[in-house]
């Protein structure tokens, strides 16, 4: 081989062959699977259905009777409350002590200073009457009289006369007198004997008074503590009462949430069932054998192909020591 023939032809290459193997899949599982990939593509395309109808179930009316009825027992001891209080003050306002003092203070008087007030009626009453008795026996009787027996004896208006009228008077001065004083003397004993009774009723009835306002402030006492307990009581009853109401109202609404969440199920089954269906039909066909035919076929080369020539490579590389070298060798 000349130099040149070196430069300007390659070496010739080594004969080759391949195999092509192809694989056909029958129609009607290409059609199946069209059919699938259509409707998996249509679902895909579909826009989002939000859920139109209600998700929370609302209030029952005996859940809002209940509501009402708890915000009246909250307050339905006050007006028992209230009452409980104003007993309650009443009888912190009473003393035993001050109902019974003005009964002590009178009770704690003397007779003899209180004496006096018994006698003033005694005296009005009797002793004048007594004075004004024995001047109307003096003037009406004894010295009419008296007058008589001088003017019959021709002596009227006599020293004899004038003296026994004087002497009419002192006797009737005197007995009058002597009557005054066992009348008085009669009259401060009973009076005295009253004074000492009524200061004894006095102090019996300020006994009485301090006994009786204890009482009263004891029942006082005891009214408060029962109202205050009725108060409690209504309202412990009105929340027991709310309470009853509200448990009938909560099964109401748990059956009726029951019944909205089915709904709500059953909608989003309803939105999910064609990309179920795709997901099924997907499931069935795999593993199935696909019954398609297979096709192979072969191909030889001649081996009258060359590579690149030397001068083709030098081209290539650029005329490179590194290119001359690596063809040389």
């Amino acid at each position: 081989m000349s130099f040149m023939n070196f430069l300007t032809q390659g070496k010739p290459q080594q004969s080759t062959s391949s195999t092509l193997t192809t694989s056909q899949v029958p129609q009607y599982l290409s059609d199946y699977l069209y059919r699938l990939m259509s409707g998996a593509y249509s679902a895909a395309q579909e826009e989002y259905q939000p859920y139109s109808g209600p998700r929370i179930a609302p209030f029952t009316q005996d859940q809002l009777k209940a509501f009402e009825a708890t915000r009246e027992a909250v307050g339905a001891y006050k007006p028992a409350l209230g009452a409980a209080e104003e007993a309650a003050s009443k009888a912190a306002g009473l003393s035993p002590t001050t109902a019974a003092q003005p009964y002590f203070q009178q009770a704690a008087q003397t007779v003899p200073g209180v004496i006096g007030e018994y006698m003033n009626p005694y005296q009005e009453q009797v002793l004048n009457r007594m004075g004004d008795i024995a001047q109307r026996q003096l003037r009406e009787k004894i010295m009419p009289e008296l007058g008589d027996q001088f003017i019959r004896a021709g002596q009227f208006g006599s020293t004899r006369q004038q003296e026994l009228a004087g002497r009419a008077v002192r006797d009737v001065g005197e007995g009058l007198s002597a009557a005054i004083g066992e009348q008085l003397s009669k009259g401060y004993t009973a009076a005295g004997q009253q004074a000492q009774e009524d200061l004894r009723r006095l102090a019996s009835v300020g006994q009485a008074a301090g006994q009786l306002t204890g009482t009263e402030m004891g029942t006082l006492g005891t009214l408060a503590g029962v109202q205050a307990g009725l108060g409690q009581k209504e309202q412990a009853l009105g929340l027991q009462g709310a309470g009853a109401l509200e448990t009938i109202g909560m099964t109401q609404e748990q059956r009726n949430q029951r019944n909205l969440d089915l709904a709500y199920q059953d909608f989003l089954r309803q939105t999910q069932y064609p990309k179920e269906q795709i997901r099924f039909l997907n499931e069935a066909i795999r593993g199935l054998p696909s019954g398609g035919t297979t096709t192979a076929g072969q191909t030889v080369g001649s081996g009258q192909t060359y590579s690149a020539s030397p001068l083709a490579q030098l081209a290539s590389a650029g005329l490179s020591a590194a290119a001359i070298g690596n063809l040389l060798k």
